[in-house]
């Protein structure tokens, strides 16, 4: 009996189980083109052996110790036996969980199933029973006999006549690893060329694999003069070979709805408490005649996520799919199928985060304008002067929408002379040499003082509209992406946490005809697309194509989610929950809870368990707007 070659045949045998239940993942691609279904097959035999090379390193390594050890070869043996079928076992349940996981909720076993699974009450919120448990025990018990039965077999391999089998050619043997380096390499150039030209099926189809590795070069083949041919976004009535489910129903519109303009203002990094009369005197003016919500979240802490959410009133995690199959929000498809004239621009870019291919991606590139500069204030300044001759040479016999992304009091926070309303501020902000811990408070005076100049623009902008007669057709929306914090609970900036200081910012929205009204209800950026597109006459409840709530309603929001690259936040009257989307972000054993105004909570765990049918809920709305989800209900 040769133990090494009985644990090579053992993971050989494990392989080809494990190309059986990738297949799986294979057959949802099944309606795709033929190039995405050879792409799937292609990770389907490279990953395949991926998933088992950590259980065989770790048969490797747990060999070797042991015989350092210098225990008894049958010792050794039977012990590395027994670790084998644990941890093949383990690996292919894993994957089998997973590929359950992603065809209810179209995304991967993460640290948000993770907390479900282990928490008190999580499993059963979810509708397990006793039944449930011992089905599942019954079934980990007869994977643990089905791998005991194969191992044998492998160890017997010359009993059951089949041994001419490891007598093959060396290079026959040893061609399983090489085979499945070659076929990763293919797979990766596959989807990183088909990054670069946007092809929207197979990054899509990349998505149906736990744990892919997505390798992208697009600046190697810019470099090398080769040009994106990406393909143009998809329309609203090709939904139905999309992955997406979006919206849940065809939009409708009253006939006699208004036709109002759209005037979208947003400025990078401003936070809930520089709207005030001292720091931004113009803009307080106006939100004294408009709509302004005093408790309002973005829907991340970060400009990606927050917009995102601000147009589409979906949460963060979605936007990867929104970005593979290019899908333009509603509200934008709603303006465009009403014949608007749209010109949009930003003083940052609209590739990156990748705006032109998610919120506007729709939008013919000669109607996005770019205007990036180092000193940000100077770019607000040309963009609104480009904004108002838009509006001013614009065909006066169709409505309008126009954007425009502000840069002024974004790090590090520049500023005209003019609005230095703060004098004691850090003349020299250098990220090399400034120490953040001891000159915060006057890094935070430039702050006020870019925030100062903002309001100087958004002034210029609505000054115009009145003076031109717009303000009575017009609809001005004016917030912030996100928040920015200044060490007030160890940070600075923003992307890091979800402080009150991150993620809360002003809103204010004018609409022709209503009555000036404050609002001390919780809102978010979730949403303004609901709210827009029924101030616009769309029939539809909101939940056919969002997670938010018309905000001038007599609905009130109980909680509400915001989103980075790893995590969804839970968030209401009483606490912050942070819910990892990452398995490496859950094994710490910890589940970070806060109070909503974010205080230390001694006995997170208890608050967590009281929380958790509503974080089920949370987690069946992260999967609302997939076929999948429709498909099941």
């Amino acid at each position: 009996m040769d133990f090494k070659k009985s644990i090579n045949r053992f993971f050989f045998v494990n392989y080809i189980l494990m190309l059986i239940s990738l297949s799986g993942f294979a057959v949802i691609n099944a309606r795709s083109d033929m190039r995405t279904l050879i792409f799937s097959i292609t990770v389907v035999f490279a990953y395949s052996f991926i998933y088992l090379v950590p259980a065989g390193l770790f048969l490797f390594i747990l060999n070797t110790v042991l015989k350092l050890f210098r225990l008894t070869n049958v010792f050794i043996k039977f012990f590395v036996y027994g670790m084998a079928v644990f941890v093949f076992t383990l690996t292919h349940l894993i994957i089998l969980v997973d590929r359950i996981i992603y065809k209810m909720y179209e995304f991967h076993f993460n640290g948000f199933v993770w907390n479900i699974l282990t928490t008190k009450g999580g499993i059963e919120s979810m509708g397990f029973d006793n039944v449930a448990y011992w089905t599942s025990a019954g079934f980990f018990l007869g994977a643990i006999i089905i791998e005991v039965l194969l191992l044998f077999v492998c160890i017997r391999w010359g009993t059951f006549k089949i041994s001419r089998i490891s007598r093959l050619p060396h290079y026959l043997r040893v061609a399983m690893p090489y085979t499945a380096v070659f076929l990763f390499a293919v797979q990766g150039v596959c989807f990183g060329i088909s990054s670069f030209n946007g092809n929207s099926d197979i990054l899509a189809a990349s998505n149906a694999f736990p744990f892919y590795m997505p390798i992208t070069f697009q600046g190697v083949l810019k470099d090398m003069g080769f040009e994106s041919h990406r393909k143009m976004a998809l329309t609203a009535n090709q939904d139905d070979n999309l992955a997406l489910q979006y919206p849940l129903k065809e939009i409708k519109q009253r006939p006699d709805s208004p036709r109002y303009n759209i005037v979208w203002l947003v400025a990078e990094s401003w936070r809930a408490d520089m709207l005030t009369e001292e720091i931004m005197p113009q803009t307080w003016e106006f939100t004294l005649t408009a709509q302004r919500f005093l408790d309002h979240y973005s829907g991340g802490n970060g400009t990606r996520k927050a917009m995102f959410g601000m147009f589409y009133g979906l949460y963060g995690n979605y936007w990867s799919k929104f970005l593979s199959e290019q899908r333009s929000p509603v509200l934008m498809d709603l303006l465009q199928q009403n014949d608007y004239q749209i010109d949009l621009y930003t003083s940052a870019r609209f590739t990156y985060p990748e705006f032109d291919k998610t919120l506007f991606s729709r939008i013919p590139a000669e109607h996005l304008h770019e205007q990036p500069d180092s000193v940000g204030w100077k770019s607000d300044r040309i963009n609104v002067s480009r904004m108002l001759d838009f509006i001013n040479s614009r065909d006066k016999s169709k409505p309008f929408m126009t954007f425009l992304f502000f840069e002024s009091p974004h790090a590090r926070y520049y500023f005209p002379p003019e609005c230095e309303i703060q004098k004691d501020y850090l003349k020299e902000f250098n990220y090399a040499t400034a120490d953040i811990q001891k000159d915060i408070n006057l890094i935070f005076n430039r702050y006020v003082n870019s925030c100062n100049h903002l309001d100087t623009q958004f002034a210029k902008i609505i000054h115009y509209l009145q003076e031109n007669d717009l303000l009575d057709s017009t609809i001005v929306i004016i917030t912030g992406d996100h928040g920015e914090e200044f060490m007030e609970h160890g940070h600075w900036g923003h992307n890091s946490a979800f402080v009150e200081e991150q993620v809360r910012t002003p809103m204010v929205i004018w609409v022709p005809d209503m009555k000036p009204a404050e609002y001390t209800k919780m809102t978010s950026h979730l949403d303004i697309p609901s709210t827009i597109m029924h101030v616009l006459g769309v029939e539809n409840p909101s939940e056919d194509f969002s997670l938010g709530i018309d905000m001038f309603s007599d609905e009130k929001r109980q909680f509400t989610v915001f989103s980075d690259w790893s995590n969804l936040v839970y968030m209401d009257s009483d606490c912050k929950i942070v819910l990892p989307l990452k398995v490496s972000a859950s094994f710490t054993g910890i589940n970070e809870v806060t109070t909503a105004d974010d205080e230390i909570v001694e006995d997170s765990a208890s608050i967590y368990n009281k929380k958790i049918n509503t974080l089920v809920h949370v987690l069946n709305d992260a999967s609302k707007f997939t076929t999948t989800h429709s498909q099941r209900h």
